[in-house]
């Protein structure tokens, strides 16, 4: 049946999704995409843990690993951006399947290398999986989540993230003390692919990208019978944003309607992960440059993930309450001021604890929160076009996050300043929030 001739039945597939009771069904896709993100965020900051111990074993300067924590970023990039295509075209769920599976083989091939090249370059193929899987469960939990719950169950699955790098800080001091730095990445590229086979069984695709396609009614029905006790005859199923223009996503995320919106998210992602990536990537090497033993640098910069879990769910709680995003700038006006503070606060380790949690808890927040509100900006025919591109655009700025570290200890700047600097890009993201969801207001009016 065409979607034609399905749409005179007046059964909208946007009404069934938001009525539907957040039950076992929808809990398992949250849980299967959360476990491809908590290993995406493991193995990301990996690298960034093990960076002392691999430049003391290879007699590499501190200043060498910018490019190598630049190129996860890239791969990333690249991954994000090509896999949101790929997905929008063949669907989500082969996708992040092949990516979960590229991050895996990568992060597993990691202890064969023996150099800065052959690092660097392992390190852009895993990040290649890395960036397509994380971009493409975004995209799969938001298109099933009720509009009731969307922020907060975008951000559960992704407060997943930074969980990987909360288990990864203490797992790995205890690994790379007792087993050396190459048993963190055996870890980190098995355990997904464990996950694989989970997801091969039970993953499903995005009933909206089946419904968007012209799926058969008979694999409507299925999926419906699982994700709500009273579904509507699979005959009579259609979508609310059926028809197309006709042109390529990435044309269209760029077209009349949706360009503004798409430059200043991607603004706002780009800057946002500039920061997030230095601070993080090169926390536990600068504190331990300014004296703190190595254990407890990474054991700090694990509680700017613990903040990050925290503050995505609160903050994704109170939108879904208020039902607006605005408290994204709010949240970006307090990781400037946070961020600011780090470099100040190392003379107590308690304050330095709270300090990192809270930086964590507002700039993660915000990204995780950000990447809700897009998945409500695009619809489905390019919604992982569309995502994908802001979280690719996103790492670009991770790259220069990375490489900005290398820049700062290059030119000898203070802890103290390092950290006032990288302040300030936290206020220019919040002002493209604060833009974007002018015009997003505007145009949903």
């Amino acid at each position: 049946m065409g979607q034609d001739s399905i749409a005179e039945a007046g059964i909208d597939i946007e009404s069934v999704i938001d009525a539907a009771p957040i039950g076992g069904f929808i809990a398992k896709i949250v849980m299967l995409c959360a476990t491809v993100a908590l290993l995406d965020g493991f193995d990301t900051l990996a690298i960034s843990y093990v960076a002392p111990v691999i430049a003391d074993a290879w007699k590499l300067p501190k200043q060498a690993f910018g490019p190598i924590f630049a190129a996860h970023y890239l791969g990333a990039a690249l991954g994000a951006a090509m896999f949101g295509v790929l997905a929008d075209r063949f669907g989500r769920r082969p996708v992040i399947m092949a990516c979960t599976a590229i991050f895996g083989i990568f992060a597993l091939s990691t202890p064969l290398t023996h150099d800065f090249t052959s690092l660097f370059v392992v390190r852009a193929l895993t990040g290649l999986g890395l960036g397509g899987a994380l971009s493409n469960v975004i995209s799969l939990v938001s298109e099933y989540a009720p509009s009731r719950a969307r922020a907060t169950l975008v951000s559960i699955m992704y407060a997943a993230f930074p969980v990987g790098g909360v288990v990864g800080g203490p797992l790995s001091a205890h690994v790379v003390a007792n087993y050396g730095w190459e048993a963190v990445f055996v870890i980190g590229g098995a355990a997904p692919l464990v996950l694989l086979l989970g997801l091969i069984s039970a993953l499903p695709e995005s009933l909206r990208f089946l419904v968007a396609h012209d799926a058969p009614p008979e694999r409507l029905a299925t999926l419906l019978r699982r994700m709500s006790p009273t579904p509507p005859e699979a005959g009579r199923i259609t979508v609310g944003e059926r028809s197309s223009s006709g042109r390529e996503p990435v044309r269209e995320i760029f077209s009349k309607e949706y360009a503004r919106t798409t430059t200043l998210l991607w603004l706002s992602s780009f800057v946002t992960q500039l920061v997030i990536v230095y601070v993080i990537t090169w926390m536990p090497t600068l504190l331990k440059e300014v004296g703190l033993p190595l254990s407890r640098a990474i054991i700090t910069s694990a509680m700017f993930s613990v903040g990050g879990i925290v503050g995505s769910l609160l903050l994704a709680r109170m939108i879904d309450k208020q039902k607006s995003y605005r408290l994204l700038v709010h949240a970006y006006i307090v990781a400037a001021l946070a961020i600011g503070l780090i470099g100040i606060s190392t003379a107590s380790t308690g304050w330095l604890f709270a300090i990192v949690c809270l930086s964590g808890m507002s700039i993660v927040g915000a990204q995780v929160n950000l990447s809700a509100y897009s998945s409500t900006v695009y619809p489905t025919r390019i919604r992982s076009t569309g995502i994908g591109w802001i979280i690719g655009v996103g790492r670009i700025g991770a790259i220069l996050g990375a490489l900005v570290g290398t820049a700062f200890v290059s030119a000898g700047l203070s802890f103290e300043t390092q950290y006032l600097l990288a302040a300030i890009p936290a206020l220019l993201a919040g002002i493209a929030v604060y833009l974007a969801r002018a015009k997003h207001r505007l145009a949903a009016a």
